[in-house]
């Protein structure tokens, strides 16, 4: 048999590259001038333009997943290259919270929300050329979901515990909220507010957090504007997320879930952090940072 391509195979073929080339290309062009559009522009139209950012994002990550496995439902396109089990897994799980998210925060995504599984730690850390020694077991960034399989950080047998595993410790609900909160804001929030709200979330539904809060109060804390510009370039990545899920803590506390609802639809208005606490707590963010100090400081005391 002949392996070679015939002379209407090869056009078929070239004509095809090009077109993905040509795609590619176009894509590529896009994201640079959303980028620079982000930079440039007022925050009041900034959502816009982000929203037009996180749209090329999300296309480059299909795009760049043509060819994969695919399930496809009324909410998710799940992308993978791995065994089907393990992506009906994620599926399942990310069907599991959507409901229980979207209503939480009053919201529905328009587009069906992408989900890459990625069969390798290092496969996972290569889609966003980090170093091998990166241990994320998911991530949201443009749009899309990116989720670590289960079977590789999972070291069980049984079908039954590795889906108990997953749905409570591992990351569909986190990254869930990372990607309603970023439609919601249109990307218009904090580094650790996001990371706060997330962590919420999450505890909230599976009861999961990541490690114990208790004592942080006594270790110097980072200050919010140092969380925002350098949260994860932090020495100390644990004491960063303990902070950014106590701080949310404070204001579900003191204000109500209906204070934070707030503060997030006024950044969803293209209002800066200050500007939003002002409107929704009535605090500027020195206010708020001196407040939640001394909550955290009077709570442990009162524990005592």
């Amino acid at each position: 048999m002949n392996s070679n391509p015939t002379p209407n195979e090869q056009t078929l073929y070239q004509s095809n590259f090009r077109t993905a080339k040509l795609a590619s290309a176009l894509l590529a062009v896009l994201f640079i001038v959303s980028v620079f559009l982000l930079i440039r522009v007022p925050d009041g139209i900034r959502g816009y333009i982000y929203s037009i950012f996180r749209d090329v994002a999300r296309g480059q990550m299909l795009f760049k997943t043509t060819g994969w496995h695919q399930l496809d439902d009324s909410q998710f396109i799940i992308r993978y290259r791995g065994n089907e089990q393990a992506a009906r897994l994620v599926q399942e799980s990310s069907r599991l919270f959507y409901h229980r998210i979207c209503s939480d925060f009053s919201y529905t995504p328009e587009q069906k929300i992408p989900i890459v599984v990625y069969s390798s730690k290092e496969e996972l850390n290569a889609s966003f050329n980090w170093p091998a020694s990166e241990n994320a077991m998911g991530v949201y960034w443009g749009g899309v979901i990116r989720v670590l399989a289960p079977e590789v950080w999972i070291d069980e047998s049984d079908p039954g515990t590795v889906k108990q595993i997953f749905q409570q410790a591992g990351p569909m609900a986190h990254e869930m909220t990372h990607l309603v909160l970023d439609y919601v804001a249109r990307g218009n929030y904090p580094r650790w507010f996001t990371e706060g709200v997330a962590q919420y979330e999450e505890f909230k539904i599976t009861g999961f957090i990541l490690d114990d809060q208790a004592g942080f109060w006594e270790q110097e804390l980072y200050p919010l504007k140092k969380m925002d510009r350098n949260f994860d370039s932090l020495p100390d990545q644990s004491l960063a997320y303990r902070q950014s899920l106590n701080a949310i803590e404070f204001i579900v506390a003191v204000y109500g879930e209906d204070g934070l609802h707030r503060i997030i639809n006024s950044l969803a208005q293209g209002n800066s952090f200050n500007g939003s606490l002002k409107q929704a707590l009535e605090l500027d963010q020195e206010q708020f940072e001196k407040e939640w100090h001394y909550w955290l400081k009077s709570g442990k005391q009162a524990a005592q």
